[in-house]
């Protein structure tokens, strides 16, 4: 067992499964870790306001890896620690192309969060983000606001294969990275700026704490976690992950269904022994 000072939690599909809250085991385990000492961080793919709910529900103060990276953000002053925009040339072309490939597409700015169009899958997310979206001409934030993020979401496999495409002529102006919602089969893809990670911004926050990698445990379930497994002395890749995240995994948990978080952190952190 290590001598953690730091977990990084991935939310979608780790923390959090069906719903906008973790299950009532996880949170426990999480204020078990954290009375140890043991400091519990978010990196997500989320933006900040879209992890207000879960801040103050868990009581995460301090710093935390949102925007798959791009963002490094205190809680709860919401002070910015670092902050990389998506190229106004990038998301100039991402809205374009989502809207001639009929895609649902979300831009964030920090504090905002944008989207051009109503229906099924901005409902879901007003559910599971717990924020209401403003509704505007995308183009017109161009240039005009720092843009942090933009979202594509993919609701099936015809969709999928559309935002494949928007990948593929993307891959010179951002990085998109793609993972998988298993609760509800949404897949979301995540364009930000090609010098970015998660395991960037880790390595960011090692600097800032003053902490080795062999303290820091890291559970994810997706694709663009593997940057920050890359970076973590200990990486706990959930039941349902894919293999290139079990290959690089030291343990694999449970699925996000059966808390396999709070399964991670009391075997690890804990101590308790597993039926």
């Amino acid at each position: 067992m290590g001598d953690y000072k730091l977990v990084v939690l991935d939310v979608d599909g780790t923390l959090v499964g069906h719903g906008a809250y973790p299950s009532q085991r996880v949170a426990a385990a999480i204020a078990a870790a954290k009375a140890r000492g043991v400091q519990v961080v978010l990196g997500t793919g989320r933006a900040t306001e879209a992890c207000y709910h879960l801040l103050k529900f868990l009581n995460l103060d301090g710093l935390h890896i949102l925007f798959d990276g791009a963002a490094v953000v205190e809680w709860p002053s919401n002070e910015i620690v670092f902050l990389q925009a998506l190229p106004p040339r990038a998301a100039q072309r991402l809205i374009e192309l989502s809207r001639e490939h009929d895609l649902f597409l979300e831009i964030y700015a920090h504090d905002f969060y944008f989207i051009e169009k109503n229906g099924q899958l901005a409902q879901h997310q007003r559910q599971k983000l717990q924020i209401t979206p403003l509704i505007t001409d995308l183009m017109s934030l161009v240039n005009r606001i720092k843009m942090v993020k933009g979202q594509l979401l993919a609701a099936d496999a015809e969709q999928k294969e559309r935002a494949d495409l928007i990948t593929r002529e993307m891959a010179d102006l951002c990085k998109m990275s793609w993972s998988l919602d298993p609760t509800n089969g949404i897949y979301f893809g995540n364009a930000i700026s090609r010098s970015v990670s998660k395991g960037n911004a880790l390595n960011e926050m090692i600097d800032y704490l003053g902490i080795t990698t062999n303290q820091i445990m890291a559970i994810g379930d997706s694709f663009n976690d593997l940057p920050i497994f890359e970076v973590a002395g200990t990486k706990i890749a959930m039941g349902h992950a894919p293999v290139s995240l079990k290959e690089l995994a030291n343990w694999v948990a449970p699925t996000v269904e059966e808390d396999g978080v709070a399964v991670a952190i009391e075997k690890f952190i804990l101590q308790k022994e597993l039926n």
